[in-house]
């Protein structure tokens, strides 16, 4: 009896575990369903971490962000991306420019570069160029003394300030045309090189033609609207290379001065002089008609660089647009430089080892594509100005 109770017992115990294992093995799937770190167990066998999914999760997301800087990275680290500020497509709020690099004579850049607008104070540069030219010829002198008619005193817009009746050399009143953008200046020292200001603007437009600007029209010494008042980006970008031909030292004596001391402090017009290296003119201008105008120049080793802006909306614009066409002239310039250099080598090379090769074409004539530099363009036309 005692035996057939051991048994019993035993097997009750046996029955006992067997339903505790099953209940064991029914709860497990359950569990693995909700947690990962079965899954994890299962792959490395050994425990995990609650934590560790988090991780996980948290690293599956960052690649995101390393995906985005590797399209900027390259930008900073490669000198041959071109830089923010830099575009190639022409700018849509701007209505004319062109940009030359006058050392050897190549157009870089051009956009609407024929397209009519009102020349506003950028005039003065070629009323500068009519008095100088009369100065060289002897027929005036920088130290002549002028005295201020009612007229000249009177005329509006910005200026020097000079007072009627007041004696003046001629030669500040053309520092007051050049840094002060005076228009009081233009108007006296037209009056004192050909009697009146009619007059003046009659050698203004002989002057003009004789130089090559073809679609330019003036009505008056200083810019001020006038009806029928027209240049184009191409012909002031003549009047610029002709006119610093013609007076190599005006940029030092009258453009790059960054004030003008006459009856009190008047800065430079010119937003760009001592803002970037190598700038040193020219002038500025604005109608309403045109919008905001300049032309600038500047020289950074053997280039020289001259860029006409017309049509700027603002002046901050002006200032971005004038400033992105300097370095990518210079940029543009430099690079067309190597190119050529090492064409000469090779022909120098082929001329030692006595082959023949084929001469490129004319340089007038051909297209040259710049690499290495970031250019406005990708093809850029050599030509040649009148």
């Amino acid at each position: 009896m005692q035996r057939s109770h051991l048994v019993l017992t035993r097997c009750l115990g046996l029955v006992l575990v067997v339903m505790l294992a099953c209940s064991a093995v029914a709860v497990q799937p359950q569990e693995a369903i909700g947690a990962a770190p079965a899954a994890s167990v299962k792959k490395t066998g050994k425990p995990t971490a609650q934590k560790k999914p988090q991780a996980k999760a948290t690293v599956a997301k960052e690649p995101a962000k390393p995906a985005a800087i590797s399209k900027t990275a390259p930008a900073a680290s490669s000198p041959a991306t071109p830089r923010k500020a830099v575009r190639k497509a022409p700018r849509q709020d701007i209505k004319a420019a062109i940009t030359m690099d006058m050392s050897r004579k190549r157009v870089l850049y051009q956009q609407n570069a024929d397209k009519p607008i009102a020349p506003a104070s950028l005039t003065k540069i070629l009323s500068m160029f009519v008095i100088l030219d009369e100065v060289e010829a002897r027929r005036a002198s920088l130290d002549s003394i002028v005295t201020v008619s009612h007229k000249a005193a009177a005329t509006g817009g910005s200026c020097m300030n000079i007072y009627a009746g007041e004696r003046v050399r001629l030669r500040d009143l053309l520092r007051g045309m050049a840094v002060a953008s005076g228009n009081d200046a233009s108007v006296a020292a037209a009056q004192h090189i050909a009697g009146s200001e009619d007059r003046f603007v009659q050698m203004m437009n002989r002057k003009a033609k004789q130089i090559g600007m073809k679609n330019s029209v003036f009505k008056n010494v200083h810019g001020l609207p006038a009806k029928g008042q027209q240049t184009t980006a191409r012909d002031m970008l003549t009047l610029t290379t002709r006119y610093l031909a013609a007076h190599p030292h005006a940029l030092e004596d009258y453009h790059s001065r960054r004030y003008l001391d006459f009856h009190g402090y008047t800065p430079n017009t010119n937003p760009l002089l001592g803002l970037m290296a190598g700038v040193d003119g020219l002038k500025t201008g604005y109608v309403g008609a045109s919008g905001y105008n300049l032309i600038t120049t500047a020289k950074r080793g053997d280039t020289r660089l001259v860029n006409v802006l017309l049509g700027a909306p603002n002046k901050s614009v002006r200032l971005q647009e004038a400033s992105r066409m300097v370095q990518n002239g210079f940029e543009t310039a430099e690079a067309l430089a190597a190119k050529d250099a090492a064409a000469a080598a090779a022909r120098a090379k082929a001329g030692k080892k006595g082959g023949k090769k084929k001469e490129p074409a004319p340089a007038a004539k051909r297209t040259v594509t710049a690499t290495g530099k970031p250019v406005p363009h990708a093809s850029l036309s050599r030509q040649t100005l009148p």
